[in-house]
């Protein structure tokens, strides 16, 4: 009896090493999430009355959690429940897979926004997105993989702009001010945060204060008033 149970602790630890190996593959298995965007907040906002556009495309950044890819592989994008956007009339309808490189941190996923018709002068829709699982790639962090996006050919308030340097820059917010900015910069400003911090590189802050100053000038020497009637007043920008 002594010999068969002897017999059976190889196999034993046989099958535990390959249960266990089986684990580690699992575990190594990379994910894939959105670096700057959730599902609480509102991620982008765009409006083709700032680019004048019928068709934009916009860069979405996944990033990779776990090692580097050794080959190409799928990841998915689907529309969320909630989302107001038709494909075909707001959006290009997304791909089956999207393709994540070898050796790379990080890809973009396109996203093809439209304006059709008037349809959007008087109305904002909303595109949810959702990373989700596919055979090649899991989802890295549940909290981080949704993206909400609003499109409209309205003027739209950043969705940063009070929890920024924005109104030290530019003072309180108005769409009549914005167009303003937009006027004096020459461009409307960034869709995320991010995007504004890392303006022009290492001199964001400094572009961004010379930026509030030349608009705060403008209305030190001009009488003008927002959509509601109230005077535009001057600041202190730093």
């Amino acid at each position: 009896m002594k010999k068969i149970y002897l017999l059976w602790i190889p196999v034993l630890c046989l099958l535990w090493r390959c249960n266990e190996n089986d684990h580690m593959t699992w575990k190594s298995k990379g994910g894939v999430y959105f670096e700057d965007y959730s599902q609480e907040a509102d991620s982008l906002q765009y409006s083709f009355r700032i680019t004048g556009l019928e068709r934009d495309t916009l860069q979405l950044t996944v990033k990779l959690q776990g090692a580097l890819l050794d080959r190409p592989m799928n990841f998915r994008v689907v529309t969320e429940e909630g989302s107001t956007a038709q494909a075909g009339v707001h959006y290009e309808a997304l791909k089956d897979n999207y393709i994540f490189p070898a050796h790379q941190p990080a890809t973009v996923l396109p996203v093809v926004i439209l304006k059709k018709g008037e349809e959007l002068d008087h109305k904002t829709v909303l595109l949810k997105l959702r990373l989700e699982t596919t055979t090649d790639l899991d989802v890295a962090l549940p909290e981080k993989c949704y993206v909400r996006l609003l499109v409209t050919n309205q003027l739209l308030k950043p969705a940063y702009w009070d929890v920024s340097p924005l109104p030290i820059y530019f003072g309180a917010y108005s769409q009549v001010k914005h167009l303003k900015c937009i006027e004096i910069m020459g461009h409307d400003f960034p869709l995320t945060q991010g995007e504004l911090v890392n303006y022009g590189g290492v001199q964001a802050y400094t572009y961004w204060m010379r930026a509030g100053r030349a608009v705060c000038n403008y209305y030190a020497s001009h009488i003008e008033y927002d959509e509601k009637g109230n005077l535009i007043t001057t600041w202190e920008p730093l």
